[in-house]
């Protein structure tokens, strides 16, 4: 669905429904988009950041910060991001105040990830083509695409394993994942293994690999990525 993109594009998908979320997540990514989480409106406004997203989807009722609030922010601060909201309400007022306040998108739940697909491929061909997909953090920059990782404006070697593992932790913010997880995406036998390369990884983006800032190890669980 994605072949008429010039790069893989980075899909926000913003729903406190453990299931909906999960389930997007693993769609969207089977159909080769790049796919980050968040379970509530005020992380997603951190991930915005240092993350350039394609295409936003968030859920109108959430606790905290509804999906309305948070598209009501979003074009206040000039962000244009393109965004799609889901909502359990059809009926046509609540259509009209998400179009009104800056949704480019509305679906009702139930829905079949399918027609949300279309949705985003429908949208993502109307906006201008991008030649790159870059990940801000801290004084960090790292292109997607390329596997280029910069820190002022410097390159930073990373290994073939180190580039798969970082695009892994990026895809997942905040969420921890486990040895396990990490040692099958990389095809390591053992989770020692996992450790060496998170150990490797650190070295070259933590500037005190005892307390690390951006990759935290949650203790019997695993790891997390925090930008």
């Amino acid at each position: 669905m994605t072949e008429n993109l010039s790069y893989i594009a980075h899909i926000l998908v913003i729903d406190d429904d453990d299931r909906i979320r999960d389930l997007l997540k693993k769609y969207l990514e089977k159909e080769n988009f790049l796919t980050s989480t968040t379970t509530n409106a005020i992380d997603a406004e951190k991930l915005i950041q240092s993350i350039q997203f394609d295409l936003i989807v968030v859920d109108k009722m959430m606790p905290n910060k509804n999906g309305v609030d948070f598209i009501r922010d979003l074009r206040k601060n000039k962000n244009n991001i393109p965004v799609i909201m889901l909502t359990a309400l059809s009926d046509i007022d609540s259509k009209i105040e998400g179009l009104s306040i800056g949704a480019d998108d509305y679906l009702s739940k139930p829905f079949e990830p399918k027609e949300l697909l279309l949705r985003i491929s429908n949208i993502l061909k109307r906006i201008p083509s991008q030649n790159k997909n870059v990940f801000y953090f801290s004084n960090y920059e790292y292109n997607i695409d390329t596997g280029i990782l910069k820190k002022d404006n410097k390159n930073i070697k990373l290994t073939n394993s180190e580039k798969s593992l970082f695009n892994y932790l990026i895809s997942n913010p905040s969420q921890i994942i486990s040895r396990n997880d990490i040692a099958l995406l990389l095809d390591i036998n053992d989770e020692r293994g996992v450790d060496v390369i998170i150990t490797r990884l650190r070295k070259k983006i933590e500037t005190n690999i005892k307390t690390p800032e951006f990759i935290l190890t949650i203790r019997n669980k695993g790891y997390k990525f925090i930008a």
